[in-house]
């Protein structure tokens, strides 16, 4: 296999840190792009991994699991088709509705592909003793296949749902500040090299949970292997919250924090971003944290790396890291309103990333489409 064959391997593997950081350059001023999308097509929420000298993305749309793929990480990009199987769609899912943010892995030791994606939940489906859920909770589910390009077979049951569900997370355990009967969004798979235990390689997924008063969190769970990521090992635990911050009803990061993506730097460090704010403005923004444990975040310790008044983008959120095969790099994709105005389609852009000396601090250039 070529470098970073494992997909999201790059986030684990020992990448050397370059001294030379790589800057984004100043926005000349808000609403002033300072890039252009690598694709122009509506790529809300882009999951994106490289395998084997190719990238696969994945994007919040209508039913089915939407795929685009690009040789190199600026394009040009081929249409989005749908790589999910038709058949066996399991009853939790509400078909009627979209499915979002997914995203791949491969697992370690099987090889195979799996997908995480969001569903909408139907109650209907199940009978007995459950959680009720809020109004469009949705939960997370995976669907399998022996190739990067599919088709992708839905498992029966979701990997993290309410209680009584049927999923292997039920986000009973250390439930923090989560809003109980809310569901689970933004799935993203990733390979940590535990350093504090053996160096052994682990698969963990990073999730959102939802709120309808503003409450989200952000949660992790360890998955199981032998299982291909659809069950778990131990109980999830909240990593980050958006709390409120007075009387108001105001909450810390805006509307919301959301979207989560966890690089495992090969020296100690983990650096974990996320969307805050409202999805549907321009002040929407992508923010970064850092630790040197994975279950361990300081709940005010972010700083905002993508945001219109930072690079003219209106909206620059839904980040995810890839990796890259370039020594000293990675990719972060993430989606920006077309034309600088919100409500229009969410493009896709592509940014290389490099670590500075620090060991941590993300430094972001963008890339110019192919």
């Amino acid at each position: 296999m070529g470098a970073f064959s494992w997909l999201k391997q790059a986030r684990s593997a020992a990448v050397p840190v370059i001294a030379v950081a790589i800057v984004l350059a100043a926005a000349p001023g808000a609403g002033a792009a300072t890039q252009q999308p690598v694709d122009t097509r509506s790529m809300p929420d882009p999951g994106v991994t490289l395998y084997d000298g190719s990238f696969y993305a994945f994007s919040t749309g209508g039913f089915g699991l939407w795929e685009s793929t690009a040789p190199i990480a600026s394009g040009p990009w081929t249409a989005p088709a749908n790589v999910m199987s038709t058949s066996g769609i399991p009853a939790w899912i509400d078909t009627s509705a979209g499915i979002w943010a997914p995203d791949m892995i491969q697992v370690p030791g099987s090889g195979e592909f799996v997908v995480y994606f969001s569903a909408q939940l139907n109650p209907a489906a199940y009978s007995g003793t459950r959680q009720t859920p809020a109004s469009g909770a949705r939960c997370i589910g995976a669907a399998e296949s022996s190739s990067p390009k599919g088709p992708f077979t839905v498992q029966p049951d979701p990997v993290v749902c309410l209680k009584g569900y049927g999923a292997a997370d039920d986000m009973t355990g250390d439930p923090g500040n989560r809003v109980i009967g809310e569901g689970a969004i933004d799935a993203d798979p990733v390979i940590i090299n535990n350093s504090w235990d053996n160096n052994t390689s682990e698969l963990f997924l990073v999730y959102k949970t939802q709120s309808g008063t503003g409450q989200a969190t952000i949660r992790m769970v360890r998955l199981d292997p032998t299982t291909n990521g659809t069950g778990i090992l131990g109980d999830s635990h909240q990593l980050l919250a958006a709390i409120p911050t007075g009387s108001g009803g105001s909450y810390q990061f805006g509307d919301t924090i959301e979207g989560p993506s966890l690089l495992s730097l090969p020296d100690g460090w983990f650096v974990l971003f996320v969307a805050h704010g409202n999805y549907g403005t321009c002040g929407y923004s992508t923010e970064w944290f850092k630790s040197q444990h994975p279950w361990s975040w300081t709940q005010a310790g972010g700083t905002t790396i993508l945001s219109q008044s930072q690079d003219g983008l209106c909206g620059p959120g839904g980040a995810d890291v890839s990796g890259s095969e370039v020594s000293g790099q990675y990719r972060l994709f993430f989606h920006a309103y077309a034309g600088g105005t919100a409500g229009t389609t969410r493009e896709m852009y592509a940014d290389v990333l490099t670590i500075g000396s620090d060991g941590y601090t993300p430094q972001l250039s963008a890339l110019a489409p192919a």
